[in-house]
């Protein structure tokens, strides 16, 4: 097989294996995140066309399409050279290998994707991951970009606290310069009612029925919230209970 063929690979244990995008990928997964989109597809075409571009931060909300729209990407750029590499290797430092292959075809782009990224303090995974995307006498190829998804905007847990502590304002120092290391960070908040229930209802189509909106409503707070998964959720829900 030709390597960097398909739009999507996972990188594990220092191999690259094909990962089989969902066939159903639409826009309309994405319904309410027009202004999400749009930013990251500004810099996706900066990126393409060799000039500046951003690492991505995804954050925000569970259910929102952070990962769906990490797919959507891989669907609409594949003809124009970009490939999402879905980096799930326990050792970090594995990345100097997937560098090399990078660099090997230099005429093509890669998101070097991190999913559900969260760590707790303390946490030494934290710091090596931290050094990989800050760099070192390595940095990243010109090639490629990191894209991460995290319901954390600073990817690790932060404590609540009012301290002139000289060693906890270092900690902040350290937990904020991961965080400038992706220059568009992205959020993705809690749906506003009227969203919700207009993305409900464009889900439910010709199922719909008088009250289903209080209906929809309940099934959002009894899953912690609304989120377009949990719109599309209530719709399928609807058809199984005719509730």
């Amino acid at each position: 097989m030709q390597q960097f063929r398909y739009p999507a690979y996972r990188w594990r244990c220092e191999k690259l294996t094909r990962v089989i995008l969902p066939e159903n990928i639409k826009d309309t997964r994405l319904l309410g995140l027009d202004v999400q989109l749009a930013l990251i597809s500004k810099n996706i075409e900066l990126f393409l066309k060799g000039e500046p571009a951003l690492n991505i931060l995804l954050w925000g909300e569970k259910g929102s399409g952070k990962s769906t729209l990490v797919r959507l990407l891989a669907r609409d750029y594949t003809a124009r050279g970009l490939r999402i590499i879905e980096f799930r290797d326990t050792d970090y430092y594995s990345i100097y290998t997937l560098y090399g292959l990078m660099r090997a075809r230099s005429e093509l782009f890669f998101l070097i994707y991190f999913d559900d990224v969260s760590f707790d303090n303390n946490d030494e995974r934290y710091r090596n991951f931290k050094s990989i995307v800050e760099g070192g006498l390595e940095e990243r190829p010109v090639n490629a970009l990191f894209i991460a998804t995290s319901n954390r905007r600073h990817l690790i847990a932060e404590k609540a606290r009012d301290t002139q502590d000289i060693y906890d304002r270092d900690d902040q120092n350290e937990q904020s310069s991961l965080f400038a290391r992706f220059g568009l960070a992205v959020g993705f908040y809690p749906l506003e009612r009227k969203l919700y229930l207009e993305i409900a209802g464009y889900y439910l189509s010709a199922d719909k029925f008088n009250g289903w909106e209080n209906a929809a409503e309940s099934f959002a707070l009894e899953r912690g919230g609304r989120s377009g998964r949990v719109a599309q959720q209530f719709a399928v829900y609807h058809k199984i209970s005719g509730e």
